[in-house]
């Protein structure tokens, strides 16, 4: 699958000057002599995206277009740099890791948060988005659960959500036993599973699950009001952070890629690209915590 990247206003000269910048004057010349990632994806202006297939993070259009807000994010990160085609590969969600490391992709696409079990296996760029997280259940949510924790407490309250994802550690944080937490491949697999019974409630990162029930429009679903997001060790709301994933031999690139993503946070130009998938001011990241700090969490 190809994506044509145009219209991007960061210069090629204001991307290389900001990543110099980012890491120290002699990262660029150290580029140019690597074989690397970077220079190859560069020289062939193509670089490999690995998706999941999810909207609002990064899909295959029935158009065989690739769109999404992470493809595009990278697309603006990257045109300026040399690269005009992006070619997806579309995989499992829990094959995304597996995937990038035995090189069948540069970039991982996805949407996926930065964890620290996942920080041992792969590197992050610095934050693309945060997001809190909600329910959906059958119309009147019969269960009348509002919680994880009230998930946990009541032992006839099954939950669903997505293998491999930040979800699954959420509902472990908060004692949900496994046999009360039914995993699926997608969100899509989810919401079937709870139409089929086999789970009360689904839990999702909230603009995915918008964007689940906005496309199955489908009367005997809703998402739970007034959900309870959980919390940090602070006791504030907890987010997910969203990154580009890339492989830990390719710290050329991650750099490169964070310099023009705090350059495109910095413009207003992020807040543009994604606000076309749903995504709102709330969505975007602070700017101050780095993918460091959120592995060392």
């Amino acid at each position: 699958m190809v994506y044509n990247m145009t219209g991007f206003s960061l210069s090629r000269r204001d991307f290389l000057g900001a990543a110099a910048l980012a890491t120290s004057s002699l990262i660029l010349p150290s580029i140019a002599r690597a074989e690397g990632t970077l220079q190859r994806i560069t020289k062939d202006g193509v670089v490999r995206v690995g998706v999941a297939n999810e909207k609002p993070y990064g899909y295959v259009d029935t158009d065989g277009k690739v769109k999404g807000a992470i493809p595009d994010v990278i697309a603006a990160i990257l045109a300026p740099h040399g690269v005009k085609e992006l070619k997806a590969e579309i995989v499992e969600f829990n094959a995304l890791i597996p995937g990038i490391n035995a090189d069948r992709f540069d970039i991982i696409g996805a949407g996926m948060y930065i964890l620290p079990a996942r920080c041992e296996a792969i590197s992050f760029t610095n934050p693309v988005t945060r997001a809190g997280a909600g329910f959906a259940a059958l119309k009147g949510n019969p269960k009348g659960v509002k919680s994880i924790a009230e998930v946990a407490a009541h032992s006839d309250v099954v939950v669903g959500t997505q293998t491999g994802s930040a979800n699954v550690e959420d509902l472990t944080k908060a004692n949900v036993p496994t046999d009360r937490a039914v995993l699926f491949a997608n969100a899509t697999e989810a919401l079937a599973g709870l139409k089929a019974g086999r789970c009360d409630v689904i839990y999702f990162p909230s603009l995915e699950l918008n964007e689940l029930l906005k496309s199955a429009n489908d009367p005997t679903v809703e998402r739970v009001e007034g959900f309870e997001q959980i919390k940090d060790a602070n006791g504030e709301q907890k987010y997910g952070y969203s990154a580009l994933g890339l492989r830990k031999a390719d710290a050329d690139l991650t750099q490169a890629l964070d310099a023009g993503l705090a350059e495109l946070l910095s413009s207003g130009k992020l807040l543009e690209i994604i606000s076309s998938y749903g995504y709102g001011k709330a969505e975007l990241p602070d700017g101050v915590k780095t993918a460091e700090q959120i592995c060392k969490a």
